[in-house]
């Protein structure tokens, strides 16, 4: 069974996880494709590394207390 971006992305929101960071990959093309069209610039970050991203959505969550989804 095939999970749908759009779907995955309204489990995601249901959860309240509006933050977004990683590295982009041809296997998740059309999650972050959706991400980049229904998230603000300012919650979704492409980063260099994994490293980054695990190290920005720490410091999101110090900051708000809300989890940041890394990919």
């Amino acid at each position: 069974m095939k999970l749908h971006p759009s779907r995955l992305f309204d489990i995601f929101k249901k959860n309240k996880i509006n933050f977004f960071c990683g590295v982009p990959d041809s296997l998740l093309k059309d999650f972050i494709n959706l991400i980049d069209e229904k998230v603000d610039s300012n919650n979704h970050i492409i980063t260099a590394n994994e490293g980054n991203a695990i190290a920005l959505a720490t410091g999101y969550h110090l900051k708000t207390r809300k989890i940041g989804l890394v990919y």
